[in-house]
């Protein structure tokens, strides 16, 4: 660390600092002349210290303070650039350097392509690590702010998976700052989220709930799209942009846009069976061969938020939850697991085909996400065991 004293018979102040590159250690400890002449008020304090036997308190300058920031911000990057072997193209700030991160994110069509939406847990992590370490010198955060970090998270009660969230936004800005040589070291670590078992809607609650919104003669649409991502276990975001011409009544198939996670994997479409049942909801709708559009065009399509426009469902449970119709409220979310549920847990459907169904990336997140553990059907299953029934594999 460098700091600022005056030498014997010298007009100026000087600086002292530590250099970690010297090798030999009767060498290490440096000063150099900042030939910025002592204040009189210095000298003053150098004379009535030297009376008593103290050492001075110095004041200094507004220049030299300013200089000794310089200096410290100069040695600190020689250091780090002589440890890393990279030398630093730029001096950002952490604002600097997230603004220039968030342009880069931001060209459509581009792989590493972020949702608008995105950017909304980005800019709450910036926040919050600004509020506990500063707007400083990207390079100049170490894994102590990180630390300062987690237990911000801690004062400020946050769920494990918000912490996540954060930790993992804050982690990915951290490899672009690294990778653009503005630092040396990524200081985050992600924080797993909570390990959560799948929440599917009860199938007597979500049998409710379709009958609802079908009697509901005044607001058809409001059923039909929401049986149509039960049928399909299609996200909103999909079930919103899906189109006519998508739909292949001769060889009974849909092709649903994959927006959540399609660009990320190279693999924006995937097919879907048109089967008995959903052939029949789209026929009711009056859907047919050759027509063109939007399927749902009764919803605006929001990008930010697509759930924003099904702003009808909160309503609607709450009236059934009122009503103690169904058992506990419920988010547009589980509708995608419940489908997921039933196809493996009530039709025993193998889960390399639901996977399939559903597009998902590997068999690990349908087996994590949607394998829902039925502890009736396990208790039937178990009522036929007999202290005998173990003897039986051995005979």
């Amino acid at each position: 660390m460098a700091s600022i004293y005056t030498q014997k018979n010298s007009p100026y102040y000087w600086i002292r600092y530590y250099d970690i590159l010297e090798h030999e250690p009767s060498k290490k400890r440096k000063s150099l002349n900042s030939k910025i002449p002592i204040t009189p008020a210095d000298q003053r304090r150098i004379e009535e210290a030297k009376k008593k036997g103290d050492k001075p308190e110095l004041q200094g300058t507004p220049e030299l303070k300013k200089r000794l920031r310089e200096f410290k911000t100069g040695l600190a990057e020689r250091n780090m650039q002589a440890k890393s072997g990279v030398k630093l193209i730029k001096r950002l700030t952490l604002s600097e350097g997230y603004k220039e991160f968030k342009e880069a994110r931001s060209i459509p069509g581009s792989k590493k392509y972020l949702k608008p939406k995105t950017f909304q847990s980005y800019d709450i992590a910036v926040n919050h690590f600004v509020e506990i370490a500063g707007d400083r010198l990207i390079y100049k955060y170490t894994e102590n702010d990180y630390v300062k970090l987690l237990y911000h998270f801690e004062e400020k009660e946050l769920s494990r998976n918000s912490r996540s969230i954060y930790t993992r936004s804050l982690h990915a800005l951290w490899k672009y700052f690294v990778d653009q040589f503005y630092t040396n070291q990524n200081i985050i670590e992600t924080i797993e989220p909570e390990e959560k078992d799948p929440d599917p809607i009860l199938l007597e609650d979500m049998y409710v709930i379709i009958q609802y919104l079908k009697e509901d003669k005044s607001y058809p649409h409001h059923y039909w799209i929401i049986y149509f991502m039960l049928l399909t276990g299609c996200r909103p975001s999909s079930a919103i942009v899906q189109l006519k011409e998508d739909i292949d009544f001769k060889r009974k198939r849909i092709t649903i846009k994959n927006v959540k996670a399609g660009g990320k994997k190279g693999k924006p479409f995937y097919r879907f069976p048109l089967y008995a049942e959903l052939k029949n909801l789209i026929e009711e709708m009056g859907v047919k061969p050759g027509d063109t559009g939007r399927l749902f065009d009764m919803y605006t399509i929001v990008p930010e938020n697509y759930t924003w426009p099904l702003s009808f469902w909160d309503r609607k449970i709450g009236f059934l939850l009122k009503s103690k119709s169904i058992e506990r409220k419920y988010t547009l979310k589980q509708i995608r697991p419940t489908l997921a549920s039933f196809l493996i847990n009530v039709l025993k459907m193998d889960i390399y085909t639901v996977k399939k169904l559903l597009d998902h990336a590997n068999i690990k997140i349908t087996d994590k996400n949607y394998v829902d553990f039925n502890v009736n059907t396990a208790r039937k299953e178990l009522d036929d065991v007999t202290l005998e029934s173990f003897l039986d594999e051995g005979e």
